[in-house]
């Protein structure tokens, strides 16, 4: 869809096209980080990195759902539910490592990536939340 000045979602494009770019970017970190730089890197034990690959794609794929529902006329229920899971639940992960301490071994940039990761998520959770109400009133 064109930009003009009456688009009622476009707030809403704008949280669908940041988070989808992040999930895209952390999904694709996930797929093809050598095991070497994620052991070092994320402070994993060494072991087998197909939990990591699996977020990986699971990033990936949401990401591009993000960016596939930003170019839709109208966003509908689903994408809305999407978006705000999608972007929620991450978000609660994110939060939840940090409060148990998890993120402590990481580097500093890492943990400001992190940080920046966490409050695109949240935006791309809260977002959608005003469209919701009027989505499920008019249903």
């Amino acid at each position: 869809m064109a930009y003009t000045l009456n688009d009622p979602y476009r707030s809403l494009r704008v949280a669908l096209r940041l988070s989808g770019v992040a999930s895209c970017l952390t999904g694709l970190l996930f797929l093809l980080l050598p095991a070497t730089a994620a052991i070092t890197l994320m402070g994993l034990a060494p072991g087998p990195l197909w939990p990591l690959r699996l977020a990986g794609a699971g990033l990936l794929t949401l990401g591009v759902t993000h960016l596939l529902n930003a170019g839709e006329r109208d966003i509908r229920l689903s994408a809305l539910v999407t978006c705000a899971l999608g972007n929620g639940l991450p978000a609660v992960l994110v939060v939840t490592a940090y409060l148990q301490r998890e993120m402590a071994s990481f580097a500093w940039p890492l943990q400001a990536g992190m940080i920046l990761l966490f409050v695109i998520w949240l935006i791309g959770a809260v977002a959608p939340l005003r469209y919701l109400r009027a989505e499920a009133s008019s249903q």
